[in-house]
């Protein structure tokens, strides 16, 4: 006969036991260390310091990857180009200055201070045209081409104060082509502003002149096609001015008028009175 077993170990509270006897028995059994140790850098694993392999993998991964003297051969002329354009900044100041002053000695009738002040200005341009001339960028990103704009404007004033005439281009060569065309568009406004002046002293010639030559830059000014930008925003500008000129202009004949009825009314209550 077979061996009879006994009922506790199919017992529930049995098997229990047994279960849990198998995992503490599986929890207690040292662990492999081999998956940790493969997570680890190679140097590390090898017993070689970890700083002095990161080292070599940083110095390994620059050489073979880029070339770290093109980097600061960049980094050096960005460096140059800022210093140099700080410089261009500071002096193109200079030349807007004097330019600004000359102008306001020449609304005020004062000349010789006026071509002072321009030949200021000039000189202070020429100390940048060959830091200019060697790095293009400078012209536009320091400041430098609204400097002669300015120097432009105070030149054709002073040149139509005396002539008449309006500069050309040819005799203000440091000015490239949007330089001098913005020169000549702020002109306008100074003209505008001379032009009302010379209405106060009842100088209908002079007004007459300053409408005519705005009116000719207009008729010129329209053959542009001018795109979004500067000379733009001053082009539309000039229309404005024209305007006021011709506002002055009537103003000024109206008042001629009333004033010479006037004189006609006082004439004729004279020989009213003889009689």
């Amino acid at each position: 006969r077979a061996p009879r077993m006994s009922l506790a170990v199919f017992s529930a509270s049995g098997v229990a036991n047994r279960f849990h006897l198998c995992v503490s028995l599986k929890n207690s059994r040292p662990r492999s260390t081999g998956a940790s140790r493969s997570k680890l850098p190679r140097g590390v694993r090898s017993g070689r310091p970890f700083a002095a392999t990161t080292n070599e993998m940083a110095s390994t991964t620059t050489s073979s990857f880029l070339d770290e003297a093109d980097f600061d051969a960049m980094r050096d002329a960005m460096q140059l180009f800022d210093e140099q354009r700080d410089t261009v900044i500071k002096r193109s100041r200079d030349i807007t200055k004097a330019s600004k002053v000359a102008i306001y000695c020449l609304h005020r009738g004062e000349m010789d201070k006026a071509d002072a002040q321009i030949a200021l200005a000039l000189a202070a341009a020429d100390e940048l045209l060959p830091l200019v001339t060697e790095n293009p960028q400078l012209r536009t990103s320091g400041s430098y081409s609204g400097g002669l704009e300015e120097y432009a404007e105070a030149a054709i004033f002073a040149h139509f104060i005396r002539t008449g005439m309006v500069l050309p281009a040819k005799q203000i060569q440091r000015c490239n082509n949007d330089e001098y065309l913005g020169g000549v568009l702020d002109f306008t406004g100074e003209l505008n502003r001379f032009c009302v002046a010379r209405a106060t002293e009842r100088d209908v010639a002079a007004v007459t002149k300053c409408r005519d030559v705005v009116d000719a830059l207009m008729g010129i000014f329209l053959k542009f096609d001018f795109r979004n930008g500067a000379l733009r925003k001053k082009y539309d500008g000039l229309k404005y001015t024209l305007k006021k000129m011709e506002n002055t202009l009537y103003e000024m004949s109206l008042t001629s008028a009333a004033a010479k009825r006037s004189r006609e009314d006082e004439g004729d209550a004279e020989d009213d009175a003889e009689e």
